[in-house]
Formats: C-alpha cells, sequence, structure tokens
C-alpha cells in the first residue's frame, strides 16, 4: 500500500504528538576506545542533516574513538568500531516552518573503516559503513536501513569537507561530510505497520536516490603527540 495524496496537517500534528508519548531505553555508557594500533578520539558538532525531501535537521552532534593502524600494502586505515560510535538524537523538522519535529536516532550498525592520507594541508580520511535509522511515528518505532553512509574530509557528491589540520595534534579540525549513500524507505515491521510506513514515507520522499539526503558535521581530532609523530611516518 502506498500514499499517493500530499499528507494532511492534521496527519504531521498526530505524528509530533504521538512522538512524545513513546519512552525510550536509558543510554547505555559505550566500551573502552580500542589500542591495537594508533589511537584516536573525535567529537561530531554544528551538524546537518537531511533526509530525503525534508528540510535538513540542525545541531547534530555524535562522538567517536578508533585507531589508525597499516594494512598489508603498507597505507594507512583508519577503523572506528560500531560500538565505539554514538549519535545523539536528532529531532527532524517534518512541516516547513520548522514547528513540528520528529525524533530520529541514526544507530551504527557496522564498524567505520577508511583510508588516512596527509597532505600538505592537513589528514585527509574518508571513511564508511552501516547505519540505522529509528524514527518515532503515531506510537510506533520505524527503521530505515541498515544503509550504507560514508564521512569524508574530501568531496562527496555535491559537498565538499576539510582535512583535520591544526599545530597542536590534541586539537585538530577539520570538516566531514557525505553526499552519496541512497536511503531506503522504511521498514515495514509489526513495529511500523504499512500504513504508519506509508505515511512516513509520504511525509519524508523515501526511498531518497542517492546525493538526495546528506550530512555535515564540523569534527575536532586528538591524537596524542606520539601518535601523529607514527603516522607521518
Amino acid at each position: 500500500m502506498s500514499l499517493t495524496r500530499p499528507v494532511s496537517l492534521l496527519t504531521v500534528l498526530l505524528l509530533a504528538v504521538a512522538a512524545a508519548a513513546i519512552p525510550h531505553s536509558p543510554a547505555v555508557a559505550a566500551p573502552a576506545c580500542p589500542t591495537n594500533g594508533i589511537p584516536f578520539t573525535s567529537t561530531l558538532s554544528n551538524g546537518k542533516v537531511k533526509i530525503g525531501r525534508l528540510d535538513p535537521a540542525t545541531g547534530a552532534s555524535g562522538t567517536a574513538c578508533g585507531v589508525v593502524d597499516f594494512t598489508p600494502e603498507l597505507t594507512l586505515e583508519a577503523t572506528i568500531p560500531r560500538a565505539n560510535l554514538a549519535f545523539a538524537p536528532l529531532s527532524v523538522p517534518i512541516d516547513k516552518l520548522g514547528l513540528i519535529d520528529v525524533p530520529v536516532r541514526i544507530k551504527p550498525a557496522s564498524d567505520f573503516t577508511g583510508p588516512v592520507t596527509f597532505g600538505a594541508d592537513g589528514i585527509h580520511i574518508s571513511l564508511s559503513g552501516e547505519v540505522v535509522a529509528e524514527a518515532d511515528v503515531l506510537l510506533n518505532t520505524c527503521t530505515i536501513g541498515p544503509f550504507r553512509t560514508s564521512l569524508t574530509t574530501d568531496q562527496s557528491g555535491s559537498l565538499t569537507g576539510a582535512p583535520f589540520a591544526g599545530t597542536d595534534p590534541a586539537n585538530l579540525t577539520g570538516k566531514l561530510v557525505g553526499n552519496e549513500g541512497a536511503i531506503p524507505r522504511a521498514n515495514r515491521t509489526w513495529r511500523c505497520p504499512i500504513i504508519i510506513a506509508d505515511i512516513f514515507d509520504a511525509i519524508t520522499g523515501l526511498p531518497s536516490p542517492s546525493g538526495e539526503s546528506w550530512l555535515t558535521f564540523d569534527g575536532a581530532l586528538t591524537l596524542s603527540p606520539a601518535g601523529a609523530a607514527a603516522l607521518r611516518g
């Protein structure tokens, strides 16, 4: 079943009211950061996340820790274990005035990995992995994915990031962007019946083709001085 008519304002209001009534599990502390390589920590802030045809959600943030190590080909690769990557919950606007939001949680569904290179302008990183998005809709929880997404300091689709740079390896700053992944429609499950999923997809414009949805973050990267020296070789 699919919806072809525009979703009414009443439906949008019902989504917002119902979302506030859904209980959430308490947060669980992340396990210790890995140490089997050159460790790093990172914070993501001032993020924007655009899903389908909705206006971007602002104020997105997250934390990560992982390691950089050499591959068998003697190139550098970063790994952030799934358990050590966390995004703060989002309030995604579902009306053009930005007055009504739906709570959305983005959760990693795999480790994030990718190459690390050094340039005259700083440290270039490209990470990719799978995530699942959860949205509270009319007393139901709809999931999207898992689907593959990426974050890079370089170019992704129409967006361009900025490499991590700075004079202090404990305070490197850069910009991460992602604009290449497609987002599927909401999963039809007992927690998200067909009619609810159809409403959600009609509001968001899912499925979303590659290049329509995107995310950006300001990033802060922390390395120890010894770790920075080791990475430079």
